[in-house]
């Protein structure tokens, strides 16, 4: 058995006279059709995203505090969903001008009171609710032309 185990695992270890394990990262995402996105990326296999996403998912559901693995999830499970997202939004109106357009979202440009006609629920405002508590009055007051303080 041993044997087995050593003969399956002897392709994973480096040849002699490598010179470490980040010394060949770019050339494992190339191998693996992943390319350096920035300049600190490391690009990772698949065998490394389904491991990074079973660890990260079970100790998310172990401890939901973990914050770091909640994030690590969705960083390697989320390229589908964000595909299947952009495809439905290609496909409606809107979404498509949305694409196109790539507008940002700024204080400035903000209208806070049609946010705050807005329905219960909708993400107007649910955006308003994290504004309000991830964003101090006076920035939003600094920012946002017309707003009165008070």
């Amino acid at each position: 058995m041993a044997t087995l185990l050593r003969a399956a695992l002897r392709p994973l270890r480096p040849p002699p006279g490598h010179r470490g394990p980040a010394a060949d990262v770019l050339l494992r995402g190339a191998r693996h059709g992943a390319g350096q996105l920035y300049p600190e990326h490391i690009p990772t296999s698949l065998l490394q995203k389904v491991l990074l996403a079973a660890g990260s998912a079970g100790m998310a559901l172990y401890d939901p505090y973990r914050h770091d693995m909640v994030a690590v999830l969705g960083e390697t499970t989320g390229l589908h969903a964000l595909k299947v997202l952009r495809d439905q939004m290609k496909r409606d109106p809107e979404g498509a001008q949305i694409l196109q357009e790539r507008p940002r979202i700024l204080l400035s440009t903000l209208d806070l009171d049609k946010l705050h006609s807005l329905p219960e629920g909708s993400l107007g405002q649910e955006y308003l609710r994290f504004l309000d508590v991830n964003v101090s009055f006076q920035l939003l007051c600094i920012q946002s032309p017309g707003r009165a303080e008070g």
